[in-house]
């Protein structure tokens, strides 16, 4: 049987097979297809594709790229100096945490909450198992109603003679309205009162005006408080003694040397004794000018308290400092006699001179 090149089962068979072609390269399974429907209808921002992430598409390194140098670390002995800084501190907070308690007190009741009456306890109606139930206190039937009416009512107007006199000649009338019963917010007394009375046009209540033609009289000098000078007396109480260190000066403190160190500034690793790459140069050129000396180098420890523990570390570490350049220096030729080295606690890195 031979098939006609136009035939409709031959049309049949190439789109079956184009969409099994089809099936195979998308490489998606029901899951991933039917997920993708979902993103299509939402829109927006899930519809989008991902973007690649960064440097998918650049080689993979090479292995001879990674760092060869050593990078600049403390030594020993600058290490175990921070260490004990740390060990101290932590010392310090574990201390003080002790001395000042708990951060959360505990708080009296208020002074009228233990002589408040207790509400007196009442057998619950209709309960035959003896329990006692606090009911809370309510008011009486229509007070309600008799407290809005009288927030309500307009302000009482002042009796004059001759409304007095016309009250003393006239005997009062039995009253033929119904008694209120209190209802919601007294609604039968504010249709009485509506009837018989006007009312009344209060004054508006306003700010005073604010003139500005009012002069400020100058104050005397009297009245200014005259600076004392020097500090009150300790005050005494009678039973209590004054601190033996209450007229006691304050400590004197050293006497700094702020004037800004001579020399050649160097540059060092912050809290270490290690001296900052590329400076090879400047090192280079104080040999070169002066190679046999002689060198005054001056460490300095960046110490940030007065305390006397803290200026000690400081020192330390400023000669730690010093000594690093001077190992330096002599790795350059220099002579070991011609080297001066000190160390401060105040500054920032090292300094190098020529002269003390």
């Amino acid at each position: 049987m031979a098939f006609q090149s136009g035939s409709p089962f031959r049309s049949g068979v190439l789109v079956a097979a184009g969409v099994l072609c089809l099936t195979g390269c998308s490489h998606k399974d029901p899951v991933d297809t039917t997920l993708g429907w979902m993103q299509h209808m939402r829109g927006g921002v899930i519809a989008s594709q991902r973007p690649p992430p960064p440097g998918i598409y650049d080689p993979y390194p090479h292995v001879g790229l990674t760092p060869t140098t050593t990078p600049d670390m403390p030594s020993p002995q600058a290490r175990a100096l921070i260490t004990q800084q740390m060990i101290r501190d932590r010392n310090l907070m574990y201390r003080t945490v002790a001395a000042n308690g708990t951060l959360m007190p505990e708080i009296p009741p208020p002074p009228g909450a233990a002589a408040a009456p207790k509400p007196a306890a009442t057998p619950q109606a209709g309960n035959g198992s003896g329990t006692t139930t606090t009911q809370p206190a309510t008011l009486p039937e229509g007070t309600a109603g008799a407290i809005m009416d009288a927030a309500d009512a307009p302000p009482p107007q002042p009796a004059t003679p001759t409304a007095a006199a016309d009250k003393l000649s006239k005997p009062a009338l039995p009253s033929t309205s119904a008694p209120s019963t209190g209802g919601l917010f007294g609604a039968d007394k504010k249709k009485d009162a509506g009837k018989g009375e006007t009312e009344v046009a209060m004054p508006e209540i306003g700010m005073p005006d604010v003139k500005t033609t009012a002069q400020t009289p100058p104050t005397p000098a009297s009245a200014i408080p005259q600076i004392a000078a020097g500090p009150p007396a300790p005050p005494s109480f009678p039973g209590f003694n004054i601190p033996s260190d209450a007229y006691l000066p304050d400590a004197v403190r050293p006497n700094y040397d702020l004037s800004d160190a001579k020399g050649t500034a160097i540059h060092c690793v912050p809290q270490s004794d290690q001296i900052s790459s590329g400076q090879d140069d400047t090192f280079a050129k104080l040999v070169t000018k002066t190679p046999h000396g002689p060198f005054y180098v001056r460490g300095f420890g960046s110490a940030a308290s007065l305390d006397a523990q803290a200026q000690a570390d400081a020192v330390q570490l400023g000669l730690l400092r010093a000594q690093n350049i001077a190992k330096k220096l002599i790795d350059l030729k220099v002579p070991a006699s011609a080297i001066h080295i000190r160390g401060d606690a105040f500054g920032m890195g090292a300094r190098i001179a020529t002269t003390p």
